[in-house]
């Protein structure tokens, strides 16, 4: 059984793109939540994942757009992350909204014999690299998975604790691993890894620049895709 498993999409409709084309269709998709904020695409990309996601959790920037809420990004990126969660919400359908808002914050689901946890965030994520055992393996034992799925760092992990997997597959939509390509995971049959895709985020950034935003935001924006920081 091959899952393609993406968090973090951002509203980058080009990344989504470059995964279609990068990758046939799987036997299921799973989304670890952000759908929206940052990126200028917000009802392209939502109703994409709402035709093709198999799983799907909400992050805090699909909570902020579905329901008003404030979004829990860094404090760095908070106020730019506010401001593109109010564009998506005006121009967001009310059912993409409301989708949005109905996601579950976590969700556990079995394929292939083989147990996901799926979470948008987890704590002691920021540590998680090295995070010992003792910290992981409770988290593991009390969801029952074999594979802990989480997101919102944008930088791609994948580390085995005992006989499960911790792993975040970083972001399609806004990298944050000092490299411009984006990420994901692949489950294939007992074989996981993470996959990096280089694509061309120009366009991206070009319908970034018809967004109402400040020129300092489109800039640091503009940093993101370019540079992936």
């Amino acid at each position: 059984m091959r899952i393609l498993i993406f968090s973090d999409l951002h509203a980058n409709l080009e990344g989504l793109l470059a995964l279609q084309q990068a990758e046939k269709k799987p036997d299921a998709l799973l989304f670890l939540g952000d759908a929206v904020g940052y990126g200028p695409d917000p009802t392209a990309c939502v109703e994409w994942l709402r035709q093709n996601v198999t799983f799907a959790v909400q992050g805090d920037h699909d909570r902020a757009a579905g329901s008003g809420a404030e979004c829990e990004s860094p404090v760095e990126w908070r106020a730019l992350a506010e401001a593109t969660c109010a564009v998506a919400r005006t121009t967001l359908p009310s059912a993409d909204r409301d989708y949005l808002a109905a996601l579950p914050p976590t969700r556990t689901v079995e394929l292939g014999g083989v147990r996901f946890c799926l979470n948008h965030r987890v704590a002691d994520e920021a540590s998680a690299l090295t995070a010992s055992e003792q910290i992981w393996q409770p988290r593991l034992d009390s969801s029952r998975a074999d594979i802990l799925l989480f997101g919102h760092t944008h930088v791609p992990l994948l580390r085995r604790v005992g006989k499960s997997w911790v792993v975040n597959p970083g972001s399609l939509g806004q990298p944050r691993h000092g490299l411009p390509s984006i990420t994901y995971a692949v489950w294939n049959d007992g074989d996981l890894r993470i996959q990096h895709i280089d694509y061309d985020p120009r366009r991206t950034i070009q319908k970034l620049g018809l967004l109402p935003l400040d020129p300092d935001d489109l800039l640091r924006l503009r940093q993101a895709l370019e540079r992936g920081i």
